[in-house]
């Protein structure tokens, strides 16, 4: 068992402050950091940027969780004197931005220090360009961040959803094909398609909402397919995962009935039905826009509790010797040592409502948890059939559950807007990003002479694949 050790051991005592200068900051900062999330909603790219900016806040979710259940001598620190005790957590003193790095004037300042001593005898103009890029760097190293993070939170997410959802789409085809064609022999195809995918995306959603918190807690994208341990924190924690589960499903109804409202508005104001499709492309982005208000803090919301009742799970099975210190990533061994955490205690009298919580873990508990947790995501994928039935949005409006997968709440004909503009941009941006990582991981001397012949050749073959990828897509639209 690893010692606890003190929770700002080699930290300065730091004198108490007024929380007012932190409350104004948030006050002033907050409206900003909303509307960037806004705007980023509306696209592809964006909405990748939002998972990774969602999952760092998730992470400090968990901290700030971890830190109210410290044990009882390690109450003498505030917060953000406990984050700022480790360079692991000291990111998450603040909320996190969208560009500029965390304590921005502090790590700028840091680097300037930290500069080598072997850099007194470069030259005056490398010294000046490093510099300079030290700053363009911190300028946008938040932005950078919440795209790879985003981009591999995306992408495990998508491996075990996306199955599903080409199966709700193909047995949705497949039906409707079917009763236009009289095909009364296939029949069943569309049918049992569907009921296969309904069943495989409940199945995989008992997993996916903690196996999310976990990456986003960890911060390591292996995490998310740590099956056993993230099973076992499910099973001690099924009644919060069925609260979970009926959350999602609540916040999904609101953001079915603004997905198919369009269809209903000319109805209401006929002025609407002789818009052109210039003016209609227009209405539509306005309206999305403002039906992000809705969809950003209803996705934040989910993250955060996932990502406490993860935090909760891990103490849990801690306390109970259900798992050892080692099983648990660097951040969180590193975290639960420093606040006391780690060690297993000793059954305590616990209250009725945590007898309950605890008779869910039995094997009767289990059994009416996952009938309740299983029909609660039955609802959740039958609003998405009954507002494609409403109004049919394509392959977007099966292949991407905003509350689930990206945060991509812009629902556009195809003929206003092609959806495969925006895809072929972020896979430029993925390309490009990939090319620039590679250059600035390199030697030092590379940074500062310019881009190698090699380096210059690797861009412009992924550029090709890029506008050959782009072209290859709008042929298929």
């Amino acid at each position: 068992m690893i010692a606890a050790t003190p929770l700002v051991s080699g930290v300065p005592p730091i004198a108490a402050q007024s929380r007012t200068p932190a409350l104004v900051y948030r006050t002033l900062a907050f409206p900003l950091k909303f509307l960037w999330g806004l705007i980023f909603c509306q696209s592809l790219l964006g909405s990748i940027l939002v998972v990774g900016w969602t999952y760092r806040m998730a992470q400090r979710s968990a901290l700030k969780f971890w830190w109210s259940r410290r044990a009882n001598s390690e109450h003498g620190a505030t917060l953000d004197q406990f984050l700022s005790a480790s360079e692991r957590t000291k990111p998450h003193r603040h909320w996190p931005n969208w560009f500029l790095q965390q304590n921005f004037r502090e790590n700028t300042r840091a680097a300037d220090r930290r500069t080598p001593a072997l850099l007194d005898s470069a030259p005056e103009i490398r010294q000046g360009w490093r510099s300079a890029a030290r700053f363009v760097g911190a300028l946008v190293h938040s932005l950078r961040q919440n795209f790879w993070i985003g981009l591999r939170a995306i992408t495990n997410t998508w491996v075990l959803t996306l199955p599903a959802c080409l199966f709700w789409w193909f047995g949705w085809y497949d039906g409707w094909n079917n009763s236009f064609n009289k095909g009364y022999e296939q029949a069943p195809v569309g049918p049992l398609i569907s009921i296969f995918g309904i069943g495989l995306f409940i199945a995989v959603m008992f997993y996916v909402p903690l196996a999310q918190a976990r990456q986003a807690v960890t911060g390591e994208w292996r995490s998310f397919f740590q099956f056993r341990l993230l099973w076992r924190i499910v099973r001690a924690r099924w009644i919060s995962s069925v609260a979970l589960a009926l959350l999602y499903t609540l916040f999904a109804l609101p953001l079915n009935v603004l997905k198919t409202s369009p269809i209903f508005q000319p109805q209401r104001n006929a002025a609407l039905a002789n818009l052109t499709d210039v003016q209609v492309l227009k209405h539509l982005d306005n309206y999305f826009f403002f039906c992000a208000m809705v969809m950003l803090p209803a996705y934040v919301i989910l993250r955060m509790l996932a990502a406490r009742i993860y935090a909760s799970g891990i103490l849990t099975l801690l306390e109970t010797a259900k798992i050892q210190p080692a099983e648990l990533a660097p951040l969180e061994s590193e975290t639960l040592q420093r606040l006391g955490l780690l060690a297993a205690r000793p059954s305590q009298a616990r209250h009725f409502l945590v007898r309950f919580i605890s008779w869910t873990g039995t094997r009767v508990g289990r059994i009416a948890s996952t009938f309740a947790l299983a029909l609660i995501w039955f609802t959740f994928v039958a609003q998405i059939y009954v507002a494609e039935f409403l109004q049919y949005h394509s392959g977007l409006g099966w292949m991407n559950q905003p509350l689930v997968q990206l945060p991509w709440f812009h629902y556009v004909p195809a003929r206003l807007k092609s959806p495969w503009s925006g895809i072929s941009f972020a896979i430029l941006v993925w390309l490009l990003a990939s090319a620039i990582a590679r250059v600035l991981e390199g030697e030092p001397d590379m940074a500062v002479s310019g881009v190698s012949v090699a380096g210059a050749a690797s861009v412009a073959a992924q550029t090709n694949v890029a506008s050959v990828s782009i072209n290859l897509m709008r042929s298929a639209g």
